[in-house]
């Protein structure tokens, strides 16, 4: 038996490939592709690793660290941080995630420039507010001159499509509105 150092999450490493697998076949029918978080798993690399065989086509966190982690163990999948990065970590943030959540034209500006001092580009999702006040763009306008900027004024990043957050937070139930 292996030896654990306590606390310890421990996983089904086969049931969760199976699981991923038949949740990206499913939405594969869909043409929809899903990202593993490996937030609620402490960012470990055994979740990423099952996550990627099962399916997924991006591995997302909220905390670099664990990007950093998967990347440095050899995931090749796309990393996702899933959260407005901080003025002070993009520099960092850059060189690991591919992808990030943004709603901060003062950020985007950033992300740019360190893309570009890098020779990199870095692809963003803007984020839409729906009402839970998670995070976004509340003016639909304010989005869409964003995104329009990102695109024509931004040559260091690529806008990889608009995204929400439903429910996450104060219980907004979505309508099909």
């Amino acid at each position: 038996m292996a030896e654990y150092k306590y606390p310890a999450l421990l996983h089904d490493r086969a049931k969760l490939v199976s699981n991923v697998k038949k949740l990206s076949d499913k939405c594969g029918e869909q043409g929809i592709q899903i990202a593993g978080i490996i937030k609620a798993t402490n960012g470990t690399v055994a979740a990423a690793e099952d996550f990627v065989a099962g399916g997924a086509k991006l591995i997302g966190s909220s905390r670099i660290e664990q990007l950093k982690r998967a990347k440095d163990a050899g995931i090749r999948v796309p990393l996702l941080l899933i959260r407005v990065p901080m003025l002070s970590e993009i520099d960092e943030m850059v060189e690991i995630a591919d992808i990030s959540l943004n709603s901060e034209p003062l950020v985007l500006e950033a992300i740019n420039k360190a893309a570009l001092d890098k020779g990199i580009t870095h692809k963003v999702i803007l984020m839409a507010d729906l009402g839970d006040l998670r995070e976004g763009f509340f003016n639909l306008d304010e989005l869409v001159e964003t995104a329009v900027k990102v695109e024509n004024e931004m040559p260091g990043l690529v806008l990889a499509g608009i995204g929400t957050n439903l429910g996450c937070y104060g219980s907004v139930i979505p309508t099909e509105d």
